[in-house]
């Protein structure tokens, strides 16, 4: 298949018809000559085009009515509009209702290569925004936040209500559940997907240069201050700014942020002009927000201004069924820029995934992972390639689910006099009176436990 562009010429005269279709092909292009305006239209929605010329005035069908239909079957093609000198006004019109411009009768070869380099520039750059924006879909639709349990349906069915909204959305949840990954989730699927999405730490920006990297600064403002800095927020209009770790923003910084919500306006460092602006806020936080507000480290009103919709992220040991998921999603991840053949987990390594506590969510699972891929050595995930958190969990605690009260303590007795005992043999070189002497027992008592735990005294004995 040819990568030449393929440009749609719709003129009634013959002539100017042939000599534009010359002038396309010997530029390298793909020229589909048409006569019939009728024709044409059936032509626009139903095949792909790079770019069209078209004759404004013409008899059954004139330019306008093709331009709005290829602004409707075709919005990503840019439409040039054929114009005599007497229907200079018209084209005007033409350009005012989305023509991407006009080409004057008579036209000359050099005057016709410029204004098609224009327009298949234009094209070009809307199809790299397209495509941008699917990458940027795929990279953070709400499928790829991985997750069938009943708490991510519930967290994915809201993100879908409200991302067409402009409401101020509050994130919580521990750290590493994926809080950014929601905002931005929120972000792409949102009518202001196009403009920016401003991530900001609040605890990574010392407190006297916080307020300038928010709201800017004019030039002089303060010392070092040699020119005019636009502040990140100013930077996010039209899109979304994200303040993660809310809690540690300066108290003072609450109070003028509270100002900019409620009026969209902001006023730099050292000036004295409001800019108007529009940005949808997301906030997130791993704190707890009614110790924070006592604490006040969070002001009331600030608070409750930014929690207009509150998503609480549940923590990855409460989304049963989504570590198995997630650990393959991030294995078959890992593996694409790995040169191993990994071919997926020991049976054992699931059971132990499965019933870890996870304190670092879902980020430290993504890390063990791409731990355990860097460190297999055969074409399976082993327990040996677990770092030692996770090796050395108590053996009672992966089954407490299937055991009672009186067995888990049977369980946990049984290892502490194990561990006593190994201790005491260690102590005494095996010497089984002076154990017994130290744990206040009989011999015979000391020998029922040392048979039922299969401890020989006399590997201990030098």
């Amino acid at each position: 298949m040819s990568n030449k562009p393929r440009i749609l010429i719709i003129d009634d005269e013959p002539d100017m018809l042939s000599g534009c279709a010359k002038i396309l092909s010997a530029l390298g292009n793909i020229p589909i000559p048409v006569s019939n305006s009728k024709l044409a239209l059936d032509l626009i929605k139903e095949d792909e085009f790079d770019l069209i010329f078209c004759d404004l005035l013409m008899p059954e069908v004139d330019g306008m009515q093709i331009l709005e239909s290829a602004r409707n079957h075709l919005p990503q093609t840019p439409v040039i509009i054929f114009s005599a000198y007497g229907t200079i006004d018209r084209a005007v019109a033409a350009m005012k209702a989305g023509a991407f411009d006009f080409v004057e009768k008579p036209f000359d070869a050099n005057h016709l290569e410029i204004v098609l380099e224009k327009g298949l520039r234009q094209r070009n750059l809307y199809c790299e925004r397209k495509n941008l924006l699917k990458q940027l879909e795929e990279k953070y639709r709400i499928d790829n936040i991985m997750g069938s349990s009943t708490a991510m349906r519930k967290i994915f069915e809201l993100i879908e209500n409200v991302a067409q909204s402009d409401a101020n959305i509050l994130i919580t949840g521990e750290s590493g559940t994926g809080k950014e990954l929601i905002a931005r989730s929120i972000h792409a699927h949102s009518k202001r997907n196009t403009k920016p999405f401003v991530p900001v730490n609040c605890s990574a920006f010392p407190e006297n240069l916080f307020e300038a990297e928010l709201f800017g600064y004019e030039k002089g403002a303060f010392t070092g201050a040699s020119h005019k800095k636009i502040g990140l927020l100013e930077f996010s209009d039209g899109g979304t700014f994200f303040l993660d770790e809310v809690c540690e923003l300066p108290v003072n910084l609450q109070v003028k942020m509270l100002r900019m919500l409620q009026d969209q306006t902001l006023r730099r460092v050292g000036g004295n002009e409001l800019i108007q602006i529009d940005t949808r806020l997301i906030s997130a936080t791993n704190m707890d927000l009614n110790k924070a507000l006592e604490d006040r480290h969070l002001r009331e009103d600030f608070y409750y201004r930014i929690n207009v919709i509150n998503i609480q992220l549940p923590p990855l040991r409460e989304r049963q069924g989504d570590i198995t998921l997630l650990a393959e999603y991030f294995l078959n991840r890992t593996l694409k820029s790995s040169p191993k053949d990994i071919q997926g987990f020991n049976k054992e390594v699931l059971h132990y995934f499965e019933k870890y506590n996870w304190p670092g969510n879902v980020r430290e699972l993504e890390n063990v992972v791409e731990r355990a891929v860097t460190l297999a050595k055969g074409n399976t995930i082993t327990l040996s390639e677990l770092p030692p958190q996770i090796q050395k969990m108590d053996v009672f605690q992966k089954s407490f689910s299937s055991m009672s009260l009186a067995q888990a303590k049977q369980k946990a007795i049984d290892e502490i006099e194990k561990k006593y005992l190994l201790f005491l043999l260690k102590k005494y070189n095996g010497n089984v009176t002076k154990v017994a002497e130290d744990a206040q027992m009989t011999r015979r008592n000391i020998h029922l436990m040392l048979n039922r735990h299969s401890l020989d005294p006399n590997s201990w004995r030098s």
